[in-house]
């Protein structure tokens, strides 16, 4: 088993704020279910977060660094994340078929990436 960082990219930032409180209840029972399964089946290493899209482009500028808090890059937009455990990048990418997700953003998008195992030493 290995560990897997789902990143919920792009979507509306603001989604949040078109729904009513009974509607983001709904939304919270659903990733709840999801994460509950993930659970029981000994997959969920961390359920993560959601993120807020405020933050700060930190980049290498010759001998300093460069900030960027525009956040001009909304398209790249990471949402959330969650770490799970799979047997493989193909059984990690069928669990996070399952995380409500893309029920809201449909024109976002789940990224599974393999983390990688560092040795202790």
């Amino acid at each position: 088993m290995a560990d897997y960082l789902l990143l919920y990219q792009g979507g509306d930032p603001n989604w949040r704020d078109q729904r009513t409180a009974e509607q983001m209840q709904a939304v919270m029972q659903e990733w709840g279910a999801w994460f509950k399964e993930l659970e029981a089946s000994g997959q969920l290493r961390n359920p993560g977060a959601p993120l807020l899209p405020e933050g700060i482009a930190l980049r290498r500028d010759g001998d300093g660094f460069a900030t960027d808090t525009t956040m001009a890059e909304v398209k790249e937009l990471i949402g959330g994340y969650s770490v799970i455990t799979a047997n493989s990048l193909e059984e990690a990418s069928s669990l996070a078929q399952g995380c409500p997700f893309l029920n809201y953003h449909p024109e976002g998008a789940v990224l599974v990436r393999p983390v990688m195992s560092i040795p202790e030493g």
